[in-house]
């Protein structure tokens, strides 16, 4: 019987063959899933300070090769050099020495009631075996929020990448390899999410964490619910951002460039539909154009590289098909709309569109590329109508000097993560997740890492 394969390409020159992976079979995931459940019993009594003290050594490990993880991300799914050292390894890092820092202190027992006669304990125990599916977005970053959380809270895991990265996935199970944890306790398979990720999740595992797309995800859950266990689910977003009057607009710019045109606009969170109060919408525009002139696009593996192309070719020809709408039914181009001249590869110009209006794909959609359609409001109440008008709920931003305005337009959102004038909600004490189609459950933090448990109270007389 012939071997199937992942065939990984290189989107940033022209497609070139970077490797291949041979697709885990059935039983391979059958074998990973029952060594996962041999070792879930020791690894979940394993007292906490020895779990840590072992992925301490893999956060040095991580530490040691992070260049070669940035690099063949590079390759593999575009994203600049310079990029992925700054923020996909060192936000990796961040999240994953936070965890490590805190967990105990987030998962010690807590007195919940006590009087003269009694005393009530809150525990919490891992769940056992967890399914994980990440995207390829951010493959070093994805790969910490799902697999360490996981293995701190004394979860044993069995992990699939994504196929738009399998070598990066293939280096990080290497570099785990090269770290003693009990045998079982991390568990590797290769293939696509229809084919080896979705008889992972079939399989006789304890709870689902999955990251990707809300069609995906709800399968998911769907999944999860005939199983009857948990499911941890970070799906799509289109976060708004809003430019209130009293807005500095020099941090606005900066920030809607940043959490819209980094990483070629491909973040779950990013700030994908622009709401300008209209006494400044022409002045950020001109702002943000100017910025994106001075943004070198290119080759991914240069370190003068800003913005690289997108993961593949299909996402590019599903840009093209979106912005299309857009123009059919009367949007303008302000920059971009197009792919970009002299490179070879998923490329596509930094694009700003205007004259949106609300049957447009770019603002029903998510918009997971380097697009932004922009639109005006007069009163308050028109922005946070505006920024609800979606179907998604992850993330949104928020520029204004007034504290207040800040906090009441916040609370109005609905959405699971308000940024406020650039400030970063990425941190690992901060609980991550969406309302509506954008999920269920949060991660990261106290929160975060106890819904990755089972909560247990024990009462008994003193």
């Amino acid at each position: 019987m012939k071997l199937q394969k992942i065939v990984s390409l290189n989107p940033g020159n022209n497609y070139e063959i970077v490797g291949e992976i041979t697709v885990s079979s059935n039983d391979e995931i059958n074998a990973k899933v029952a060594m996962a459940r041999k070792a879930q019993p020791t690894w979940a009594t394993l007292a906490i300070k020895k779990r840590i003290e072992l992925l301490e050594n893999l956060y040095n490990a991580f530490v040691q090769r992070k260049h070669d993880i940035a690099s063949l991300a590079a390759q593999e799914m575009g994203m600049p050099i310079s990029v992925s050292k700054a923020i996909d390894i060192e936000a990796g890092l961040q999240y994953m020495r936070g965890y490590l820092d805190y967990a105990e202190q987030w998962l010690a027992p807590e007195i919940l009631f006590e009087n003269d006669t009694e005393i009530h304990y809150l525990y919490f125990e891992p769940r056992g075996v967890m399914g994980i599916s990440i995207p390829w977005n951010f493959p070093f970053c994805n790969f910490v929020w799902g697999v360490i959380q996981n293995l701190v809270v004394g979860n044993v895991v069995v992990f699939k990448h994504s196929e738009e990265c399998p070598l990066t996935g293939k280096l990080l199970e290497d570099i785990v390899a090269c770290v003693a944890l009990p045998n079982g306790v991390f568990n590797e398979i290769y293939g696509d999410g229809s084919g080896a990720g979705e008889y992972l999740m079939n399989n006789a595992i304890d709870g689902i964490y999955f990251t990707g797309s809300t069609n995906v995800g709800k399968h998911l859950y769907q999944v999860a619910a005939k199983k009857f266990i948990p499911a941890m689910l970070e799906l799509g977003g289109s976060a708004p951002g809003i430019v209130f009057d009293d807005a500095d607009l020099a941090t606005a710019v900066e920030s809607i460039y940043f959490n819209r045109f980094v990483n070629s606009g491909q973040t779950c969170d990013g700030l994908k539909r622009l709401i300008v109060h209209r006494n400044h919408v022409e002045t950020v525009i001109k702002q943000l154009k100017e910025l994106l002139a001075t943004k070198k696009i290119g080759n991914p593996e240069d370190p003068a590289t800003d913005i690289g192309p997108l993961v593949a070719e299909r996402q590019l020809l599903f840009i093209e098909e979106q912005v299309a709408d857009a123009r059919s039914k009367g949007a303008s181009v302000v920059t971009g709309a197009k792919r970009s001249d002299g490179l070879l590869g998923a490329y596509y110009e930094p694009t700003i569109l205007t004259d949106i209006t609300f049957d447009m794909r770019v603002w029903k959609e998510e918009v997971f590329g380097p697009v932004l359609p922009i639109v005006t409001f007069e009163h308050e109440d028109e922005a946070i109508a505006l920024a609800n008008d979606t179907a998604y709920g992850l993330g949104a931003y928020v520029y204004t000097k007034n504290k207040e305005r800040a906090l009441r337009v916040g609370m109005l959102i609905q959405a699971g993560n308000i940024s406020v004038n650039a400030t970063n909600y990425i941190i690992p004490q901060d609980p991550f997740g969406g309302y509506k189609n954008s999920g269920l459950g949060r991660e990261h933090g106290k929160q975060g890492l106890r819904e990755l448990c089972s909560s247990k109270v024990i009462a008994l007389k003193k």
